[in-house]
């Protein structure tokens, strides 16, 4: 019994499975004919879509023929229809007509006239049919191509252009014309891709044939449209959706049924007329390698498909048993897949009993990233609880025990690796999981430190932007009042002037502080514009080979008013074994001395000193060599908050002492960038109440050239006694003398002086040369001269060097001596000028300076002032004139040019150029002056005048053919030296 029944069951269960095994072929046969359908279709969609842009592309080139042939004959009677207006010889004009005929390949060459009437070369006359043609042509003026039946004879096509209206023949023609028979225009629409069996037609929008190459002659079709409609299978609807399509100029591909055989029809718009391109090709003819392809393509699908079920048949039985391998491999792989994973992210992963906390899984990685080995994580997990640096924080251990089955619960919490001691973040998820009855707890460790250092890293940039913002709004705040107060001082004294308008000396104390006012506010907006141009990456070195005497020289002469006006001390020096010849950017190391300096000034209260010092520590591994400026100042000092921000860009520092200094707070900020750009440092020290010192160590290129020294032929030997209570000051111009050729002692007093004096005179060795400081430590001024000089029986040169104003002493020397003041800090190059000229003033040839006021040399010379400012050039001409120029102004660059042209060669002999000028900028007006045919305005000087005084206009005003460069608003002090220089000079 129990037998049967079971046999039964195994019958039961094997008919079950035919009937499952019968469907499921069922399915596979209904699956494999409807995707057979469907792929068929699919594939004479893709033959078609291949077919068509095929098709698409061959008319395109065929298109493109007949459109370049229209260009090409239009283009060509263009060309000849200056020759033929020209030419009154009826015999060239038939020699010349047979030459490009037979070039072009013409039928023949018509004059036209605006009837219609025609007549060729060889004088047969005829009548065009144009109709409205005609029209276009003569009253519109337009170029036309259009089909055309002579009187008795074929069609053409008519090439015709209008023309200058002439006689040929005896016959008024205003239009020519060549002409094509229409099977020479049909040799451009053979398409040999398709053997000759294509058709093509040029028709016009209502269906009218122009052009037919079907080659059938026994049917030559008028209308398309209408054949069309009489032998295809298109329905009228489907023949005026055509029509629209040609009519708006579209390009398209159908498929037609003609004479019974399915045809491709191909159209598209042409750009001559409104004619389009119609193509009728075969179908089989186009598809003959595609229908082959379908044949194989069809065979192909049927055996794979065959071969499909038939391997189905197989893989249903294989994969049953292969399924539980699968499976297990499958878990393999996971595990496989998820250790890799686990050991190359920067998460941990943990699985833990609930119960008695016991590690089911723990990811191997945990070593690397908190530094606890997978061993003793899984016999302790409490192991982990020493990571928790925060000895107040509830431990993670203790917290998940109060998350519910199928919740989750995150921390974030810092944690100390236990090997490299390093401080790491981490986002800790708790998830509460019940897997197979039991409760579970998987921990998830992800590592955020990196993300929590770039947080780090973006709450300083927001912090560091949120405090430049403030210091540019104090900035502001601190920039309106130091603008608005010299532009307060320039407004009082100007209103002053004219209150006192009468009154010489008043008029001239307020210009000049007005001047001064002016200058100070061009010192502020400088200071702007160039931390503009540092931050905006403008700023480049340009080093060119400067002694640096020379540039310490400049600087003195640019401060030295400032420190006569505070009666401060300026010591110079430069350490003797220092290479004074260097490659630098002289204007750029300028402006840091400048900045440094100008501090030192503005925080060193009256009688302070300020010192000055460049020396050379050695060589850096590149070869250059390393030179420190050092620039001390007995001032106020900083306090150290403040130096902590000092190169920060507008900082100043605010307090009593200093609130009434007037700056931008940009000077040190430019100064460091200038440093880091030639590849510095810079180090201050200082105490507040006891002084600065800037320390700048800067690598610089050792120079080639060995300085000249230049000896005084006269005082070649001649003994000389330098007296100054100051030893450094003593000592250098000691040996500043000897180099130039005398032999020279010091004294460090009046007193001492005077005995040597009267020594040497005994001796009959007497000194020639004295070299005394105003403000001895025994004698002041005057009385120097007079006891220390009394020794002498005919001295030679006194210099008297002074830190001030020599006017009042100059008045109480004794004029028997020949004295010359020299400003301190003392240099070679002062002391040697100032020799020299108290020489020419002994032996009574001093040289004579040209003031400003003698303006000889400018009487009558001509000045064309470029500016379009009213007011500018105002003020320009009246300053100008009254130095004895004549000016002409023009307001804009083509002004100018037409002036230069107009005017004799050497009219002008001078341009000032204003760079912003409408209708052509100053660049453009000079190089368009230098390119001019007179060699004369090659030679014509022009000098520009700009706002944008940067580096690089005055670069490009020297590449433009300018002469010279003024900044704005003009000095006119230095456009009147300039001037004095370029006229003077050449006068002389």
């Amino acid at each position: 019994m129990n037998a049967h029944i079971n046999r039964e069951k195994n019958i039961r269960s094997r008919g079950t499975h035919r009937v499952l095994f019968r469907m499921a072929v069922v399915v596979v046969l209904v699956a494999i004919v409807f995707f057979g359908m469907r792929y068929l279709r699919f594939i004479r969609e893709m033959i078609f879509k291949e077919s068509a842009g095929h098709l698409t592309e061959i008319y395109e080139q065929v298109n493109h023929s007949l459109n370049n042939l229209v260009r090409q004959n239009w283009e060509a009677m263009q060309m000849w229809a200056p020759y033929l207006r020209d030419v009154s010889d009826e015999a060239m004009v038939g020699t010349y007509v047979q030459n490009i005929k037979a070039d072009m390949g013409f039928t023949d060459f018509l004059f036209l006239s605006r009837e219609g009437e025609y007549r060729t070369i060889a004088g047969k006359k005829g009548y065009l049919i144009l109709m409205e043609n005609l029209t276009r042509l003569f009253l519109n003026g337009e170029e036309i191509v259009t089909t055309s039946v002579q009187i008795g004879e074929s069609e053409i096509m008519v090439f015709a252009i209008p023309c200058t209206p002439g006689t040929y023949c005896g016959m008024e023609y205003e239009a020519m014309a060549i002409t094509f028979n229409n099977n020479d225009m049909v040799k451009a629409l053979e398409i040999s891709a398709f053997g000759g069996e294509a058709k093509s037609y040029v028709i016009c929008s209502d269906g009218r044939v122009l052009v037919d190459n079907a080659n059938e002659q026994s049917r030559s079709v008028y209308n398309l449209f209408g054949m069309l409609r009489e032998r295809s299978d298109m329905t009228n609807a489907d023949i005026s959706h055509l029509i629209q399509e040609i009519q708006a100029e579209k390009t398209g591909v159908t498929l037609v049924r003609l004479d019974g055989k399915s045809s491709y029809l191909v159209f598209e718009s042409m750009d001559v007329e409104n004619w389009s391109i119609i193509g009728l090709v075969p179908a089989d003819v186009v598809n003959a390698s595609m229908n082959k392809l379908q044949t194989i393509t069809m065979f192909v699908v049927i055996t794979i498909s065959a071969s499909l079920f038939i391997a189905l048949l197989i893989l249903l039985e294989h994969n049953r048993r292969k399924t539980l391998k699968a499976k297990d491999i499958e878990i393999l792989y996971r595990e496989e897949l998820f250790s890799t994973l686990s050991n190359n992210v920067d998460d941990i992963f943990l699985m833990l009993d609930s119960d008695n906390l016991h590690v089911d899984y723990v990811s191997p990685n945990i070593d690397k990233l908190i530094g606890i080995s997978e061993e003793e994580a899984r016999a302790n997990v409490w192991s982990v609880r020493k990571l928790e640096g925060n000895e107040y924080a509830i431990p993670i251990l203790d917290l998940m025990k109060d998350i519910p089955p199928g919740q989750q619960d995150e921390w974030e919490r810092k944690y100390v690796h236990q090997k490299t001691r390093e401080i790491r973040w981490f986002r800790i998820t708790v998830l509460c999981r019940v897997i197979q009855s039991k409760k579970k707890y998987i921990i998830v460790l992800s590592d955020r430190s990196k993300e929590k250092k770039i947080n780090q890293e973006l709450e300083a940039a927001v912090n560091t932007a949120n405090r430049a913002s403030r210091a540019k709004s104090i900035f502001l705040s601190n920039m309106s009042h130091d603008i608005r107060t010299p532009m307060n001082a320039v407004i009082g004294f100007a209103t002053l002037v004219l209150s006192n308008i009468d009154s010489r000396e008043r008029v001239r104390e307020y210009a000049i502080k007005i001047i001064s006012s002016a200058d100070h506010l061009m010192g502020l907006i400088n200071d702007v514009l160039d931390m503009s141009r540092i931050e905006n990456g403008k700023i480049q070195i340009k080093e060119t080979e400067e002694c640096l005497s020379d540039i310490l020289h400049d600087i003195k002469s640019i401060v030295g008013s400032q420190i006569c006006t505070k009666q401060l001390s300026l010591y110079m020096k430069i350490a003797d074994d220092t290479c004074e010849n260097v490659s630098c950017d002289k204007m750029r190391l300028k402006q840091l001395l400048l900045n440094l300096l100008s501090n030192a000034i503005k925080f060193t209260p009256a009688e302070g000193s300020i010192f000055v010092q460049i020396s050379q520590l050695g060589n850096s591994p590149d070869g250059k060599g390393v030179f420190e400026i050092r620039v001390k100042d007995t001032g106020i000092g900083m306090s150290p908050e403040f130096v902590s921000k000092l190169f920060d860009p507008f900082e100043r520092e605010h307090t009593s002492t200093v609130s009434g200094t007037q700056g931008t707070g940009l000077g040190m900020a430019i100064s460091k960038n200038i440093i880091d750009l030639m590849g510095g440092s810079i180090r201050v020290v200082t105490k507040q109440g006891a002084g600065t010192e800037f320390i700048v160590e800067l690598p610089l290129k050792l120079g080639t050239a060995a300085a000249s020294i230049e000896k005084i032929r006269e005082l070649e030997g001649a003994k000389a006694l330098v007296v100054d209570s100051n030893c450094e000051t003593n000592t250098s111009t000691v040996k500043a003398l000897a180099q130039l050729g005398m032999e020279a002692e010091g004294a460090e007093s009046g007193e001492e002086a005077k005995i040597r004096s009267r020594q040497a005179l005994e001796a009959h060795h007497a000194f020639q040369v004295y070299v005394i400081d105003q403000k001895l430590s025994d004698m002041n001024g005057a009385d120097a001269v007079e006891q220390i000089c009394s020794a002498a029986e005919d001295p030679l040169p006194i210099i008297v060097l002074t830190a001030y104003d020599w006017t009042e002493i100059a008045m109480t020397v004794n004029d028997r001596y020949s004295v010359e003041f020299c400003s301190k800090p003392v240099f070679r190059s002062d002391i040697q000028a100032a020799l020299l000229t108290a020489l020419r003033k002994k032996q009574g040839r001093a040289e004579q300076v040209l003031p400003f006021e003698n303006t000889l040399c400018f009487q009558g010379k001509r000045i064309l002032l470029a500016e379009d400012n009213a007011l500018n050039q105002e003020i320009a001409k009246e300053i100008l004139e009254d130095y004895g120029f004549v000016i002409e102004t023009a307001s804009d660059g083509g002004e100018v040019m037409q002036k230069v042209i107009c005017a004799e060669p050497g009219y002008y002999s001078l341009i000032l150029m204003d760079i912003q000028m409408p209708v052509l900028n100053g660049y453009e007006a000079a190089r368009r002056i230098r390119a001019l045919e007179n060699p004369l305005h090659i030679h014509l000087p022009i000098i520009a005048m700009t706002a944008n005084a940067f580096e690089e206009d005055r670069n490009e005003a020297k590449e433009s053919g300018m002469d010279g460069f003024l900044p704005k608003p003009l000095d006119f002090r230095a456009l009147i030296w300039t001037l004095e220089k370029l006229f003077c000079c050449q006068k002389d």
